[in-house]
């Protein structure tokens, strides 16, 4: 069996997407991912807290920052279909998370939901000082898992996360909602 390893972004694919809903929800159509693109990359990069970004965000879409926390942490909602095929996927080979998100976000929603379990390592954006699509993110996660394998692919939403992995080796996999694709990994 090839020695493959499989890399799943976070939020648009474990969990529902959040952010960019979230903004359009607050915000016209031009201006949610400019304000988007605005206010989560310090975050992700460990620039500013989390709560620093929850309190930009308050001002940014004039917002109690109260009921803006409750909305946004309703949120948090896993997709129930793709576990089951993650858990087979980590049974045969080994699967990692990479997410861009600032601190505390994902391991505390992953332990919420008995998510953590299901990946051999995480890896934060905030922890790391790297965000993707920086290709030196994809590269730290392979070589932290000191190991050599003969199929590396990256799963995620944003194709923009994706476009340039095959130049370092990595095959993307644009995650639509089906699931089927993942399957064929097994």
């Amino acid at each position: 069996m090839a020695e493959k390893l499989i890399i799943f972004d976070c939020f648009g694919v474990i969990f529902e997407d959040i952010a960019p809903v979230f903004m359009r929800r607050h915000l016209d159509e031009e201006s949610a991912p400019v304000i988007k693109e605005k206010l989560f990359p310090p975050a992700d990069l460990g620039k500013v807290s989390y709560d620093e970004l929850l309190d930009n965000m308050a001002k940014a879409l004039k917002l109690d920052k109260a009921k803006m926390v409750e909305e946004w942490n309703s949120m948090f909602i896993p997709r129930t279909s793709i576990l089951p095929v993650v858990k087979a996927l980590g049974e045969r080979h080994d699967v990692i998370l990479l997410s861009n998100a600032p601190y505390g976000v994902v391991e505390g929603q992953f332990e919420k939901h008995g998510l953590t379990p299901l990946f051999k390592k995480m890896f934060i954006s905030c922890n790391l000082g790297l965000a993707k699509p920086n290709k030196e993110i994809y590269l730290h996660c392979v070589r932290e898992m000191g190991k050599s394998y003969d199929e590396i692919y990256m799963i995620d939403d944003n194709w923009g996360n994706l476009e340039h992995l095959p130049e370092i080796g990595i095959t993307p996999i644009h995650y639509t909602g089906d699931d089927k694709v993942l399957e064929a990994l097994l």
